[in-house]
């Protein structure tokens, strides 16, 4: 019986690598996403304590 030596693995990284200034835009990108996101949730929640946004609303036949 034969017994080798310990068997080493190397992974090469194929990938370019992703700049600082990428991260920085995309990270932008996704938090004015989800600003957005919450400033009209805020705003939908807002109108729907309004009675003027009620009556308009089923005045065009949608009812919440």
């Amino acid at each position: 019986m034969t017994i080798s030596g310990p068997k080493r693995f190397v992974f090469i990284d194929r990938k370019q690598s992703v700049s600082k200034k990428q991260v920085f835009i995309f990270g932008s990108i996704i938090a004015s996403g989800c600003l957005s996101g919450a400033f009209l949730i805020a705003l939908y929640i807002e109108y729907l304590h309004s009675p003027a946004f009620h009556s308009f609303v089923q005045s065009r036949g949608i009812f919440l």
